[in-house]
This record gives structure tokens, C-alpha cells and sequence, in this order.
């Protein structure tokens, strides 16, 4: 016979909004899946794996993002820009890393520019990174912090303009979630 737990749950802005817990006393936010430990004194308590500041800023332990799949993405042929799957969610984000293992040989190309949707070279500009199978590259970003209105793609293009004829990447980054104050 199993035993159901359930924490004491309601919206982020009312567990902001709330008074103190009790102190070890959990709460989960609904609309966010936060949890957040109570300390018997601070309002709305302390995120579980992040910490929030007294007006409602946020950070979150980075978090790891890869392309699924055994043989990662298939690049598209005959086209000289490849737009990824992965992607970054909506919202402020500082990316810490970004970058590939190449599961099949690139053909094609020999120069790439690597970045994200609205900015091409937002992680390298004409980078001759190895594109032989096996053969990986990971960059950090021109500038740290960026705004994405909407989840995010990550985009592989030929630098001149040739086309991709062949080859498969896996993708991976990683991004650290942030927030203004709330209140």
C-alpha cells in the first residue's frame, strides 16, 4: 500500500505574498513547480535549488541542455543555415556555454558561425572548429546576459555561404535562469 504525501501548495505570488512558515515547513508553487523551504521567518521562504532575493530576484543553479536523440541532429542538406531543436527557454537567461559533438561529419562547410535566433555570431564568427565525427567545440558567449522573448534556437551556419551537404551535431548549453525584483 503506498502513502500519498502532499505539501502545502498555492501560486508563486501568494507564497511571496504569504506569511512565514513554520520553520522545515514546505510549500510548492503551482504555476512555477518551485518549492521553497520555510525558515519560520523569512515571507514566502527560501527556493529549493536557487535563492531568491528579499524584494523577489532570482537565481537558479545552472541547468544543462542537450539535443535527444542516439545520433543527435541530422543537418539539413543543400541549405547553409541549421536551426536546432534546443532551445533556451523564454526569459532571462546568462549562458554560461554552448557547443557540440559532431556525431557525423560536416561536409560542406569548413568556417561557421554559431548562435542563437536573431544573432548568428552571438557564440563565435568564422571558427574552424574540427567537423570530423567524434571532434567537439564549446564556446562562451560574446556577452553574458540576454533576453529571449521566446524559447530560443540555436543556429549552425556556414560562414561562406556554402552549403551543409552532410552530418549530424549534438548540441548541448548551458544556462543559468535570472529575475528582476518583484516588489
Amino acid at each position: 500500500m503506498s502513502v500519498q504525501v502532499q505539501l502545502r501548495r498555492d501560486t508563486l505570488a501568494n507564497i511571496l505574498a504569504a506569511a512565514a512558515g513554520a520553520q522545515g515547513e514546505l510549500w510548492v508553487a503551482t504555476d512555477t513547480n518551485e518549492v521553497y523551504l520555510n525558515d519560520g521567518s523569512l515571507t514566502g521562504g527560501h527556493p529549493v535549488g536557487g535563492a531568491r532575493g528579499a524584494f523577489g530576484s532570482l537565481i537558479r543553479p545552472p541547468t544543462i541542455i542537450e539535443s535527444s536523440g542516439a545520433g543527435g541532429e541530422t543537418l539539413t542538406t543543400g541549405v547553409t543555415s541549421f536551426s536546432s531543436v534546443l532551445k533556451i527557454p523564454a526569459g532571462w537567461n546568462y549562458i554560461l556555454w554552448a557547443g557540440w559533438l559532431i556525431k557525423t561529419s560536416v561536409t560542406g562547410v569548413t568556417t561557421v558561425d554559431f548562435g542563437v535566433t536573431g544573432n548568428a555570431t552571438y557564440f563565435t564568427s568564422a571558427g574552424s572548429p574540427s567537423l570530423t565525427a567524434g571532434s567537439t567545440s564549446l564556446y562562451e558567449p560574446s556577452y553574458p546576459l540576454i533576453y529571449f522573448a521566446s524559447p530560443t534556437s540555436f543556429l549552425f551556419t556556414s560562414h561562406a555561404a556554402t552549403n551543409i551537404t552532410a552530418g549530424a551535431i549534438r548540441f548541448a548549453a548551458c544556462y543559468m535562469p535570472v529575475s528582476a525584483p518583484t516588489s
